[in-house]
């Protein structure tokens, strides 16, 4: 195993390396492989999927992230990264590891590192720039003696990865990462969107300790990407999720009456904050891919960050945070 040259440099500033560059401009932004994948092993599949990613290359995206828990999308990936051995350090990759919750700690340990082997081979790559700890509810097998965090700090001694994360839906564990040094990164999901600003403390804390935020689902998990929410089905019985839509159509009404497209709204809002180090957004296809890069480009008046930030401002749950918050 090859250790890769850039390891020692710090994550905060690595990873201004694989921002989008198209046409003298900059964004901070990657694309999730979430949605790839779904397709089977196919060759046929797995090549379709892998176009997207080829396209996105080709677009100016250099950071890549997709999980272990995403279906085959780590064998999109790979498909990928098979073809660009000779630039891919031009590549950022990210990937995660779950944690099955029956296992103890010495049990998760083990998995953790059987996990990044076998990512290592599905993404057919000598080492993963980032691995990240994945929808756990709860530190006590990652953290401690013979704990899942010493199988991270061995495969990266060993080369293996690069840095580590963790990635999941709880606040308190993300912030009590940062806190503790325990990782180089967190990665927040709908937590900092146009209808959930939940993550706000997490970012001052992340720019307090120079630690990295990622920022998943800016689309509020498709409430935001193009369509009246209120044609888009949830589970009635979910009450966050019918909450959720219902602050996510106060916005696209905003949007209109500013004549903003709420797509770019949505993926240009956390470029408002600087302590967010890197946002994803995931296309099905390469459809979904243009059209997020276009929206990323449309002019939006100040006017309307105005607007909107008096908006969320008079939501009843604006002021501790929890705004539209709910799980994936």
């Amino acid at each position: 195993m090859t250790t890769n040259p850039h390891t020692a440099t710090p994550f905060n500033e690595d990873i201004r390396r694989f921002r989008i560059r198209l046409d003298g401009r900059e964004w901070r932004y990657g694309v999730g492989a979430a949605w790839l994948g779904r397709g089977g092993l196919a060759p046929e599949a797995i090549a379709a999927d892998a176009a997207v990613l080829a396209r996105a290359y080709a677009l100016g995206v250099r950071y890549f992230d997709t999980s272990a828990k995403y279906g085959d999308s780590e064998y999109v990936v790979g498909a990928f990264l098979g073809e660009r051995r000779a630039i891919r350090e031009t590549l950022f990759v990210a990937t995660k590891s779950p944690i099955p919750e029956q296992l103890t700690r010495q049990e998760a340990k083990a998995f953790v590192a059987r996990s990044v082997d076998e990512s290592l081979r599905r993404l057919q790559t000598e080492y993963i720039d980032l691995l990240q700890i994945h929808d756990i509810y709860t530190l006590e097998q990652v953290v401690g003696e013979g704990g899942s965090l010493e199988a991270l700090e061995e495969a990266r001694a060993a080369g293996k990865i690069r840095y580590i994360g963790l990635g999941t839906r709880p606040l308190d564990l993300l912030e009590h990462g940062i806190a503790h040094g325990l990782v180089d990164s967190v990665l927040t999901y709908s937590d900092y969107t146009p209808i959930d600003r939940g993550a706000d403390a997490l970012l001052r804390l992340a720019a307090d300790r120079q630690a990295v935020v990622v920022n998943g689902s800016p689309l509020s998990a498709g409430m935001l990407a193009g369509a009246d929410p209120r044609t888009l089905p949830v589970a009635e019985w979910h009450e966050e999720s019918v909450v959720r839509r219902e602050l996510a159509a106060e916005v696209y009404d905003l949007c209109a009456r500013h004549g903003v497209p709420i797509l770019a709204a949505a993926l240009q809002f956390p470029l408002r904050r600087d302590e967010i180090a890197m946002n994803l957004t995931g296309p099905k296809d390469g459809e979904e891919l243009v059209s997020a890069l276009q929206a990323l480009n449309h002019p939006i008046p100040e006017s309307f960050w105005h607007a909107l930030d008096a908006w969320y401002a008079e939501r009843p749950a604006a002021a501790d945070g929890t705004a539209g918050q709910s799980n994936p």
